[in-house]
């Protein structure tokens, strides 16, 4: 009988140090180990150092090539539309709001950006990207952000996101 009790209480013993975690299959995962988004966050470049630039030098940057279109996803079609929105680059910002912050690429068609304008804008915290066109074939959010295009809508002087703060255009 006794040696029946003292099974029961080790059976027992067992099964709640499990239920709290102390027994288990294998290593669990230290505390101090990072989590996988910060791992990423930590290998992103300071995209503060690249306001200034046009877009067409910042992604011929080594390592900003996944910023490229090509690499953002986006077709052949669409890339020819945000080339050609493009051509007058205005310089890079950096602009911040709501708890975002962002690096903005705009610039404008040949003629204007009553023609076209296209906007690149990648969070500095993520490293992901917004892309977005508005031509004469209407507005289009080629690579959609819902973050980042919140960001560009509350700082655009007419909160849409097709109206960043741009500085002055380099000629392309």
């Amino acid at each position: 009988m006794r040696r029946v009790f003292a099974w029961i209480v080790l059976a027992a013993a067992a099964l709640s140090a499990s239920g709290c975690g102390q027994i288990g299959l294998g290593p669990g995962r230290a505390a101090s180990e990072p989590s996988p988004l910060a791992a990423q966050t930590a290998s992103l470049p300071d995209f503060r150092g690249y306001a200034g630039q046009t877009y067409a030098a910042f992604v011929a940057q080594p390592g900003m090539q996944r910023y490229s279109l090509t690499e953002l996803g986006l077709s052949h079609d669409e890339q020819a539309r945000f080339t050609y929105a493009m051509a007058n680059q205005a310089v890079g910002v950096l602009t911040s709001g709501g708890g975002s912050e962002a690096l903005v690429f705009s610039g404008c068609a040949p003629s204007g950006c009553l023609e076209g304008l296209s906007v690149l804008a990648i969070d500095i915290g993520t490293g992901e990207a917004f892309v977005g066109v508005s031509d004469m074939t209407g507005a289009a959010e080629l690579a959609p952000n819902d973050r980042l295009e919140a960001l560009l809508r509350l700082t655009s002087p007419s909160r849409t996101w097709d109206d960043p703060v741009r500085p002055t255009t380099v000629p392309g």
